[in-house]
């Protein structure tokens, strides 16, 4: 980091003006050449500089390499830590804080502000996320090609999670094509991930075997089910159940003492076998979800699902039993999504009239969600209301409108 660069920063560190930090030192202009590295000061002038910032003079003209290979391999420890072990990442950050809370260096401080950054999209609200973003963005200018990898990968996961997903793989492309970027397999995950979001399931599939190849090398397990797991989803939303279900059966014969992950692939597996109308095999597969899940709220897609399967195969008393128990649990911890969704499933149950509810409610609050898997299956409700009571015009735009959300015929 030039002389220049690090008044930048201490300047803006303290809200000050070129004005009001060379007021008695120099004039304005001669300032803005230090600034701009055209001139090197005197050391009258340096040593009334740093006496202005509060530092000592030769921490303002220090020229060797504070951000070098290892403090930078210390932040990504850090970044890789936080989703792995958060008593282990928080240590290691007090740890690295401790050794550089106080470094005037620019380069330091951006890094301090990607760990934070980083421990915001784990753990924070939005509103904190977005203040640490713009935190590292109004940094940016100070770093190299040292920490912008890792200010890829962050700000990456970032766009990632708040929607922008065309940024996002700008930022993970230029990490995939790098030629030294050691974290190769966790980027190519990161692009599946991406790429499934958008839609597009091929280049996600692309990616993850490219990740999954070289987990397989570097003998990390965990990952390569991980990687297993989004192939499923993959082939799923592609309609190849049966390679959806080989995917998930891998991970069944490994995972027996991850309950978390096995209640998802259980309640996965059903969803495949209900799509390939096995409907014994998809009930005995989602009630195998709800056996392994530790807290009930977190089985609520799989109660849904089991309800509204029971609810389609006339089975009224199991029906009836399922919808009874997702209520209690959307009532009791406010899930207002499955409240809809439960009482609108006891509509149908009790042959009620499901149009203005679906009308008023339901469909305004999914749509507000943009769930649009629910919408068209809310359209094909008011669909086949309309057909039964004749109003054929009507079901026709309903239908329509299911075609336009799928993309067409």
């Amino acid at each position: 980091m030039d002389l220049g660069q690090k008044l930048k920063f201490l300047r803006n560190k303290q809200n000050s003006t070129q004005h009001e930090i060379v007021e008695g030192i120099c004039s304005v202009s001669y300032y803005s050449k230090i600034e701009n590295g055209n001139v090197v000061p005197n050391e009258e002038i340096l040593q009334l500089l740093a006496e202005r910032f509060g530092i000592a003079p030769e921490e303002l003209v220090q020229i060797e390499e504070v951000v070098n290979d290892q403090v930078v391999q210390e932040a990504e420890n850090i970044y890789n830590l936080i989703k792995e072990d958060q008593a282990a990442a928080k240590e290691a950050y007090q740890s690295f804080l401790e050794d550089f809370e106080n470094s005037s260096d620019p380069g330091i401080r951006l890094l301090i502000s990607l760990i934070e950054l980083r421990f915001a999209l784990r753990f924070s609200t939005m509103e904190e996320i977005e203040e640490k973003f713009q935190e590292a963005e109004s940094l940016k200018d100070y770093s190299n090609l040292k920490i912008m990898p890792l200010f890829n990968r962050v700000c990456g996961l970032y766009y990632y999670k708040t929607g922008n997903y065309d940024a996002a793989l700008e930022l993970y492309l230029g990490l995939a094509n790098s030629l030294n970027y050691p974290y190769k397999a966790d980027i190519h995950y990161e692009l599946s991930l991406v790429y499934n979001r958008k839609g597009n399931m091929y280049k996600s599939i692309k990616h993850l075997e490219k990740a999954l190849n070289e987990y397989l090398q570097e003998m990390n397990y965990d990952k390569c089910t991980v990687c297993y797991f989004l192939l499923g989803i993959n082939y799923f939303k592609m309609g190849n159940y049966d390679e959806a279900i080989d995917y998930y059966d891998r991970i069944e014969k490994v995972i027996a003492d991850d309950k978390n992950l096995l209640r998802k692939v259980y309640h996965n597996l059903g969803l495949a076998y209900e799509k390939k109308k096995d409907i014994e095999k998809a009930i005995d597969y989602y009630k195998k979800s709800l056996s392994v899940s530790v807290e009930e709220q977190y089985s609520m897609k799989t109660i849904y699902a089991l309800a509204k399967l029971y609810l389609g195969t006339e089975n009224k008393e199991k029906a009836a039993q399922y919808i009874t128990r997702g209520k209690a649990t959307a009532n009791k911890i406010s899930l207002e999504e499955y409240i809809i969704k439960f009482h609108l499933l006891q509509l149908q149950l009790n042959k009620e009239n499901i149009k203005e509810y679906l009308e008023t409610v339901a469909i305004p609050f999914f749509e507000e969600k943009k769930d649009i898997e629910f919408l068209i299956y809310s359209n094909v409700l008011l669909s086949d209301y309309y057909s039964q009571n004749k109003q054929y015009k009507q079901a026709y735009f309903k239908i329509k409108n299911v075609l336009d959300m799928k993309g067409g015929i």
